[in-house]
């Protein structure tokens, strides 16, 4: 397998090298997991004593202030240095390094460590130094050059590192990795054009490339390139009908599409070639919940957990499917595990917070919607809620107080204004709700929402004319807009006067 450089750890310079991850287990046979928590920069301390200690390293801790004294092999330290990585020890590992550097100063693969452990630190131009003596050394080696290409990516000069990516190409053993980190320096750059150029290629040399469809699929998404993403996919799938990856982004594609059906195919053409795909079956559950099949999405979202999940997403979309359902016992027991895992999710503070509405104890759900509201202060979602919840139970000041907040929060968001104005009307405060409206077409002039809204409660209070001219405004820039409102305000078909208009209109 080709070595592919390691790449700095701690370096927060490149904005963006997913490649890191896949490199360093090229380098070193690691777990994928802890290299994950490597690449974080969050290995814990007791790591190192979870690790088989290999002999080297005892020896070599053994006689600290005669190191020098000691012999070690080249493979002898390349153990060690491998070990203090693989615990976390970074400096433990670079100063192996050195001390191996000083014992066998013409290794190469020593050297080569020693620049990569260099560039980790930040001290990269004493990296370029010494990968410019090893290309002395050895001019053929492709590790100095995909090492030297890393580190002009972290120093931001992309254009830099894409002409050593480029270097290396030919002499690489695995070419589609050397085609990723080129489209990652593009992307870098912002050419998203060259970034799926280089993808492409990547999977043409290897379509199991999953890292290079992945960041196809990120770079489809920062776009908004749905139709793209499709093709693309399709098109991948033709050359490489068995990959799991590729329909499952394919599925995902089609879920930003609103093409939810073609989603689940997809999806289920995943789980064929793998059934344990974890990813799958979540988006699987996400696409049925939109389907509005919600038991069928329950069952979906828990074959993507595994006995111990700790994903309180998961937990908290499976409480949605309940409360859709109006299984709110469920619901509330999912979203309290939700917020066992992880005490800040808003989401499940609130969905408690709806189940205990809904359930008759609004004091309660009170409660667990002003803990949503601390951790997400200007959701205007929440403050609905939380205002509605203000009306059940007769606070009307604190109501509308609540409600002025959403609109302050978002004056833009036109549903605010409408749900503002349809809970004054449910307590017949007409006068209140009419200048609510006329506040809301000063600030959102045009929206045909608020104006057949407007005219709605004219009709309830009474003013047929004013309610007459506001109803024809809004029908003659928006004639669908009427079914709209008399679905939300259904009682309207009981007002003659609304009727009347209505004949009028047509």
């Amino acid at each position: 397998m080709a070595k592919i450089p390691f790449i700095l750890l701690f370096s927060q310079k490149s904005p963006r090298q997913p490649c890191t991850i896949i490199c360093i287990v090229m380098l070193f046979d690691f777990c994928y997991l802890c290299v994950v928590a490597l690449k974080a920069g969050r290995m814990e301390n007791e790591k190192k004593d979870n690790l088989s200690v290999p002999w080297q390293v005892n020896k070599y801790e053994s006689c600290p202030h005669q190191k020098g004294a000691t012999y070690f092999d080249v493979d002898d330290f390349e153990e060690i240095i491998d070990y203090y990585l693989a615990a976390g020890s970074y400096k433990q590992s670079l100063q192996a390094a050195e001390a191996a550097c000083d014992m066998h100063p013409t290794s190469i693969p020593l050297m080569l460590k020693k620049a990569q452990l260099l560039a980790t630190f930040n001290k990269e131009d004493h990296a370029l130094e010494l990968l410019a003596t090893l290309e002395n050394l050895d001019p053929s080696n492709n590790d100095v050059v995909l090492t030297r290409a890393a580190i002009y990516s972290q120093l931001k000069d992309y254009q830099k590192a894409i002409e050593e990516y480029s270097k290396a190409i030919v002499g690489a053993e695995e070419p589609d990795f050397v085609y990723c980190n080129i489209a990652i320096e593009y992307e870098n750059l912002g050419n998203f054009d060259k970034t799926l150029e280089y993808l492409d290629k990547a999977l043409r040399v290897n379509p199991d490339n999953d890292l290079a469809i992945y960041e196809a699929a990120y770079c489809f998404d920062l776009l908004s390139l749905t139709e793209e993403g499709i093709t693309f996919f399709l098109q991948l799938i033709d050359r490489n009908p068995y990959s799991k990856e590729a329909w499952f982004n394919l599925g995902v594609s089609y879920i930003n599409a609103g093409l939810y059906e073609k989603a689940l195919d997809a999806l289920e053409y995943s789980l064929a070639i793998d059934h344990r795909h974890e990813h799958s079956w979540f988006h699987k559950g996400y696409t049925l919940s939109l389907l509005h099949r919600y038991q069928e999405a329950i069952v979906a979202y828990q074959e993507s957990m595994s006995e111990d999940d700790n994903d309180p997403m998961k937990h908290y979309y499976i409480g949605e499917c309940h409360e859709k359902l109006e299984d709110y016992h469920n619901a509330r027991t999912c979203y309290l595990n939700s917020i066992r895992i992880d005490p800040e999710l808003a989401d499940a503070w609130v969905g408690i917070g709806v189940c205990d509405l809904e359930t008759g104890d609004a004091s309660r759900a009170i409660r667990h919607l002003k803990k949503g509201l601390l951790l997400d202060p200007e959701n205007v979602n929440y403050l609905c809620l939380l205002a509605n919840t203000y009306f059940t139970l007769g606070q009307h000041d604190q109501a509308c107080g609540t409600y002025e907040k959403a609109i302050q929060a978002d004056p833009e968001d036109e549903e605010t204004w409408l749900e503002f104005a349809e809970a004054l009307s449910n307590f017949g405060h007409w006068e209140q709700a009419q200048k609510l409206l006329t506040r809301g077409m000063e600030s959102l002039p045009g929206r045909t929402s608020i104006m057949y809204f407007m005219a709605a409660i004219l009709f309830f209070s009474g003013k047929k004319q004013e309610a007459a001219f506001f109803l024809e405004e809004a029908y003659d820039h928006d004639a669908e807009g009427l079914h709209t409102l008399k679905t939300r305000l259904p009682k309207l078909k009981d007002n003659l006067a609304f009727l009347e208009a209505l004949d009028k209109l047509s």
